[in-house]
């Protein structure tokens, strides 16, 4: 048996044994509720204006774009420990995501509320978590952001209220493919029996249809440390995408594989350090891109009195494959800075700045992307 028919079929089993326990067993004497009060709604907007400055070349031009998303969600507890989700998701723009031709996305937010270039509004979740032995192992099941449940950071992973750019949230999209539609049905398990080390195994397809062949499956091992107050989160993962990928040599249809490394650790109250390695198969046609390597620096606003606020310092560089981009081909860079500023407690407004270099082209190569951000929630 094949390493990702073993794979599949472990989890699957894991999924089934899980299921089969009686979460849902109430005891007799409890008093019925109505269906409504364990239901929790939350909602939020993100709106970004986008704009180039260096860009003005034969075949684009300095300009500014707007994007927006909106997601609303309904997260009902059917038993303790044990939810059901359903997340609607609406947007439009891509702020200057087409406008550079570069591999590091300017606006991941906005990278994901498009499906083909046109607006969506869909219903992009519905899925059950439930926790099991003390929340010893999670289970998840249904459609969902198969990508985020794994490559996580404490100062870099969330595009709505930290760095803007695809190369500071996680390596999917960047580095590796994501899913057609990004979500997808999944089945994924995470255990934890320590606070200190956690392991999550999950699949995926794009499509419901036979879900277990031709899939994306993810297996990543966290080190979760403590030193006093000063948290870190220490990640190792593996990534494989069994579709038809093809061998730069022959011709010869594979699967993609790959890695990352994702960490975070605070270092004093209210100051962070991350950094993230990725890295795929450099023998393959499709992948262009075979390795990205980024870190930071993340301020809170409590140093100086600001509750909410915060700073981002980011550095990120890509690798490409030489064999197949053979025109300049040094590799993208990019810096990002943000101030997050908290305008009340569930509103906040950010200004981004990020600056590019060794774009893939002839002329105007290094390119600044000027943004301002706002973020509700509710």
């Amino acid at each position: 048996m094949s390493t990702s028919n073993l794979f599949r079929l472990s989890l699957a089993f894991v999924a089934g044994l899980l299921v089969s326990a009686p979460a849902f067993a109430q005891e007799a004497e409890q008093e019925e509720s109505a269906w409504y009060e364990g239901v929790v709604f939350e909602g939020g907007l993100t709106a970004i204006l986008q704009g180039t400055a260096g860009n003005d070349t034969a075949e684009t031009k300095d300009q500014t774009d707007y994007a927006y998303s909106a997601d609303f969600a309904a997260i009902a507890e059917v038993a303790d420990g044990h939810t059901l989700a359903i997340v609607f998701e609406a947007g439009e723009g891509e702020g200057a995501n087409d406008n550079l031709g570069s591999r590091a996305i300017p606006d991941y937010d906005g990278y994901l509320s498009q499906v083909e270039g046109a607006a969506k509004a869909d219903v992009n979740q519905i899925y059950y978590e439930g926790a099991f032995f003390d929340g010893a192992f999670t289970l998840l099941l249904g459609k969902m952001d198969f990508h985020a449940l794994t490559d996580g950071n404490e100062y870099a992973g969330d595009e709505t209220s930290q760095f803007l750019n695809g190369l500071f949230v996680r390596s999917a999209g960047v580095i590796f493919a994501e899913h057609e539609f990004y979500y997808a049905p999944t089945v994924a398990v995470i255990l934890q029996p320590v606070e200190v080390v956690s392991l999550t195994l999950a699949h995926s397809k794009h499509v419901g249809d036979d879900l277990f062949s031709n899939g994306y499956q993810a297996a990543e091992l966290g080190i979760h440390l403590a030193f006093g107050d000063l948290a870190g989160n220490y990640r190792f993962g593996y990534l494989r995408h069994d579709v038809e990928y093809h061998a730069i040599s022959d011709g010869s249809v594979t699967a993609n594989t790959g890695w990352f490394v994702s960490a975070d650790q605070a270092v004093t109250s209210g100051v962070g350090l991350f950094v993230r390695y990725a890295k795929q198969d450099d023998s393959l046609v499709e992948n262009e891109v075979t390795a990205a390597l980024s870190g930071g620096l993340s301020l809170d606003g409590d140093l100086w009195g600001r509750p909410g606020d915060g700073i981002g310092l980011a550095y990120g560089a890509l690798t490409l494959n030489t064999d197949l981009v053979t025109e300049f081909n040094e590799g993208e860079s990019v810096v990002e800075a943000y101030y997050r500023y908290a305008v009340s407690e569930g509103l906040t407004v950010t200004a981004d700045a990020q600056g590019f270099q060794n774009l893939e082209r002839a002329e105007a190569r290094s390119v600044s992307v000027f943004s301002l951000r706002m973020q509700a929630g509710f």
